[in-house]
C-alpha cells in the first residue's frame, strides 16, 4: 500500500470531512491568515479620520442634525483609498430617516475632505462614504 492512499485511508478514518486544509502544518496555515489584516498606516489614518470627522461635525457643521451625530467607527476600503465612516445617534428627540442624515453627510462631503486633507499628510485624501447606524444604546429622550 502506497503512502497516500494509506494516508487518504487514515483521515477518512479520524475526521468527518476531509478539506482542502488538510495535511497543512497550522504554522504555515495561519501565517497565511494573519497577511489578511489591514495595514498600520491604514489603521492610523482611519484613526485620525475618526478624530478629525467627529470634531468637524460637532463643530463646524452648520445643520443641527448632523451636531447631533456620533462617530461609531472608520473603516478603510480599497487599500486605504476611501473610508468608510459609520455615524449614529444618542438621542431621538426627532423622527429622522436614514435618507436624511445621508444627505445631510453628502452635502458637508467637500468640508469633511478639506479637513482631512489639512490633518492628514498624505499625497491623496481618501474618499468618504457613510453608513447610518440609527440610534444607538436604545435612544434617550
Amino acid at each position: 500500500m502506497n503512502n497516500q492512499l494509506r494516508w487518504t485511508k487514515n483521515a477518512a478514518r479520524l475526521c468527518a470531512d476531509i478539506g482542502a486544509e488538510d495535511g497543512i502544518d497550522p504554522r504555515y496555515a495561519s501565517a497565511k491568515q494573519a497577511r489578511k489584516k489591514a495595514p498600520r498606516k491604514n489603521l492610523q489614518m482611519c484613526k485620525e479620520a475618526a478624530r478629525i470627522v467627529s470634531l468637524v461635525l460637532t463643530g463646524e457643521a452648520q445643520q443641527a442634525l448632523l451636531r447631533d451625530l456620533v462617530v461609531v467607527s472608520v473603516e478603510p476600503e480599497g487599500h486605504g483609498q476611501s473610508v468608510c465612516v459609520t455615524v449614529g445617534r444618542y438621542t431621538m428627540d426627532s423622527d429622522v430617516c436614514e435618507t436624511e442624515v445621508l444627505v445631510a453627510l453628502h452635502s458637508v462631503q467637500g468640508l469633511l475632505r478639506s479637513a482631512l486633507a489639512h490633518a492628514l499628510h498624505r499625497k491623496h485624501t481618501p474618499t468618504l462614504t457613510f453608513r447610518y447606524a440609527g440610534v444607538l444604546g436604545g435612544g434617550v429622550r
